[in-house]
């Protein structure tokens, strides 16, 4: 899954891949929203991708109906879930890219919570498919609690990243990024993309970080380096 996330880069850094053109104005505005963080916790405004550019959103979605159940407010949602009614119209025309350094997982370790940063091999950025439960066309929510934000798509982690997580958040490589923003793009293909997505956990390493980024609301560029094993 994605629990919490870093993107410690800031100003143009995560958009620049992506302007395919010189005077490509979409995602050049706004590069001041994309300020250093490296504890990104649901609950809190983070910059996002659309289609017509960076633009801040909560990190998580909670319907009225999920109001109703005492659902909590969910900020993943599973790839094997993409044609059920709660996310078919998002991976339609809601998908985003959450651009980030790498993320966290945690496994218990002598009764404590050990956390572990993961990394692509090739650095940052990283861009996780999203997706977007904003729509411009629907009147606000009156219902106490309720939530429209963005989620990240998680899939099961395969072979080598088993032993940190079952489940992972979508990295696309650049490519697969542009092609995943595209509005042209539909439901059917962007499925497929994603169920064939080309990063792997060949294509990522990971190492143990400081239990400090344990406490959500603290945030230090050192919460991404190795500490030592003893």
């Amino acid at each position: 899954m994605c629990g919490r996330y870093s993107r410690g880069q800031k100003d143009l850094f995560y958009v620049e891949p992506l302007m395919s053109d010189v005077g490509d104005r979409r995602f050049a505005d706004h590069a001041e929203i994309f300020r250093p963080s490296w504890n990104v916790s649901p609950g809190t405004k983070q910059p996002i991708i659309g289609p017509a550019g960076p633009r801040l959103e909560m990190w998580g979605f909670r319907p009225a109906w999920a109001v109703a159940r005492k659902t909590p407010m969910m900020i993943n949602a599973r790839l094997d879930k993409a044609a059920s009614s709660t996310w078919k119209w998002m991976f339609t025309s809601g998908r985003v890219l959450v651009p980030a350094d790498g993320w966290y997982e945690w496994l218990p370790v002598e009764g404590k919570k050990q956390p572990y940063f993961i990394e692509s091999n090739d650095g940052p950025p990283v861009y996780f498919a999203g997706l977007s439960s904003v729509r411009t066309d629907a009147a606000p929510s009156e219902t106490p609690g309720a939530v429209f934000g963005f989620v990240v798509v998680t899939a099961a982690a395969d072979s080598g990243m088993l032993d940190v997580h079952d489940r992972r958040p979508l990295v696309l490589t650049l490519e697969e990024a542009k092609i995943w923003l595209d509005p042209a793009t539909t439901f059917d293909e962007a499925v497929h993309l994603a169920n064939s997505a080309g990063k792997s956990s060949d294509d990522f390493h990971w190492h143990k970080v400081t239990p400090g980024v344990n406490r959500t609301g603290t945030d230090s560029p050192t919460f991404n380096e190795p500490i030592d094993d003893q």
